[in-house]
This record gives structure tokens, C-alpha cells and sequence, in this order.
């Protein structure tokens, strides 16, 4: 079960607040099922959904490693008619990073003048490849694998410093490229430096956990930074700081100047209050 999907819908439905598309980074369908069965038969329908065979659970998938026009127009084709069973309808597009332009325009549209009770799940490995404008017209949750994370797997002292690092940034922005010698070796292995931006992923992931619900899932150890953090930064300005994380985290393999993908990669996250 993917905990913060639970949460984030908990913490939506409290606040009359859930939307009509939501966009989910970091995974694909088949991690999420489970997750998504229980969300969508606590939130949306009346009863034990069964994603496979429910008609009015609509499912597109890739073909041959794209997602082409003719799967969005079939959708709206089927979504033109109301239910006979249920007040919701709900359509589901794993992998959505591999729409073409044409897909992705048509699905554009029909995400621009919803209809009523009809709902988006758009499900990607890789945000980066999803068009900005879908990205703005969807509700964006960042999902995580609970079972691949864990504060225990590093050293403490590492930890540390990088919550550190990370707390300075928030403070002083860009500037702190003048202190990275202090919390990054001059000479950074690619390895130790992955590690870091993993923990460094995590950690505003747990910022995001308390700024939506004001809950945390590893830093526990770190709640008066992830508090401060939290107060200089709406959930928006969080996402968009986890979505540079993950432009650079598959980055880096191809990355040989680590210093200079260091620097480039703080300059981004303090962009990205305009960044899409």
C-alpha cells in the first residue's frame, strides 16, 4: 500500500478538495494496483472495485512503447454516455509519459472542459516527459516506495550533513554554492553523490508529507527542519523541487563534471518557482 496516496486523499476529502485529475510520478500501474483499488473504492465508487473488470473503469496502456491518438479519441468516444451503474466514471493512463504530441493534445482537451463525475489518473515513471500543460491541469502527487527507502541504510553522520545542507539552502538559496566544500568532497565520487540525492529526494518528500498533512514518514529525527522548510514553501514550490530532483537523479549516469552538475542543479531548484 502506497502511504502517501492514502493520505493525500484522507487529507483532500477533509478538506472538500479532491479535483477531477490526478497526475502520479514515480511509478506505474502494476506497483500502484493495490493502492489505487483502495483509493478508488473509498473515494470515487460505492463499493470493491475491480480495475480489469469494471465498466466503468477505463484503462489505456502503451502500445508498442507509445500511447497514440486513436486510444484518446476511443476514450472520449466511451466517456461521451453516462453511466448505467454508477454517478462516477474514472479512466486510468499507465505509463503517460509515452503519449505522442497528437495523444497528448487530444487528451489535453479533454482534460481543459471536463465532464461532470468523470475522473483523470494519469500514472508515470518519468514526469519530465509529460507536457507542462497536462502537468497544470492535474492534481500532482509524487508517490514512494516505502520498501526501497530506508534512514537506516546510511550512515548517520551523512544523513546529517545533508539535512543540513539542504535546511542552508532553503535559508540562503544559490549562495550556498560558496559552502559546498563543507558538506561535498572536492573530488565526489558519482556513488557518494547519488546516495546524497537520494536522501536529499527523500527528505522534500517528507516536507511535501508535512505540508500536505502535516505528517512524516523517515525524517522523523528532523522535524524542526522539515517544519521550517515546510513554512517557506507552498506544496506547489515542493513538487516542482522533486521534479528537478528527478530530472537530475537520471542525469546523473551521463553526468561526468560533478561539480558543475552540483552547481546547475542547486541554480534550478531555486527556480522553481516558475519552473513547469
Amino acid at each position: 500500500m502506497n502511504n502517501v496516496l492514502d493520505v493525500y486523499f484522507k487529507r483532500m476529502a477533509d478538506m472538500n478538495r479532491i479535483g477531477h485529475a490526478f497526475l502520479i510520478c514515480n511509478t506505474n500501474l502494476d506497483n500502484l494496483k493495490e493502492s489505487l483499488i483502495k483509493i478508488l473504492s473509498d473515494y470515487f465508487f460505492d463499493y470493491n472495485v475491480k480495475l480489469e473488470n469494471d465498466s466503468d473503469i477505463y484503462i489505456i496502456r502503451p502500445v508498442n512503447g507509445v500511447i497514440p491518438k486513436e486510444e484518446i479519441l476511443a476514450l472520449q468516444a466511451e466517456f461521451k454516455n453516462k453511466s448505467q451503474f454508477n454517478d462516477n466514471r474514472v479512466y486510468i493512463i499507465d505509463h503517460a509519459e509515452l503519449m505522442n504530441d497528437s495523444s497528448a493534445n487530444s487528451l489535453l482537451k479533454f482534460l481543459e472542459e471536463p465532464l461532470g463525475n468523470i475522473y483523470a489518473f494519469l500514472i508515470t515513471s518519468n514526469i519530465n516527459k509529460v507536457i507542462s500543460t497536462i502537468k497544470s491541469r492535474c492534481q500532482v502527487i509524487i508517490a514512494t516506495n516505502e520498501v526501497k527507502f530506508s534512514l537506516d541504510s546510511y550512515d548517520k553522520d551523512k544523513v546529517s550533513k545533508v539535512v543540513d545542507f539542504v535546511n542552508r539552502f532553503e535559508n540562503i538559496k544559490s549562495d550556498v554554492i560558496a559552502y559546498l566544500n563543507e558538506y561535498f568532497d572536492k573530488k565526489i565520487e558519482k556513488e557518494d553523490f547519488s546516495v546524497s540525492l537520494e536522501i536529499i529526494k527523500y527528505f522534500y518528500r517528507d516536507v511535501l508529507n508535512y505540508n500536505i498533512c502535516e505528517s512524516v514518514m523517515y525524517f522523523t529525527d528532523y522535524m524542526d527542519v522539515i517544519k521550517s522548510i515546510s513554512l517557506k514553501n507552498d506544496k506547489k514550490s515542493i513538487i516542482n523541487k522533486l521534479i528537478v530532483l528527478n530530472k537530475y537523479e537520471n542525469m546523473l549516469e551521463y553526468n561526468v563534471n560533478l561539480n558543475l552538475f552540483l552547481d546547475n542543479l542547486i541554480l534550478e531548484m531555486e527556480e522553481t518557482v516558475n519552473y513547469e
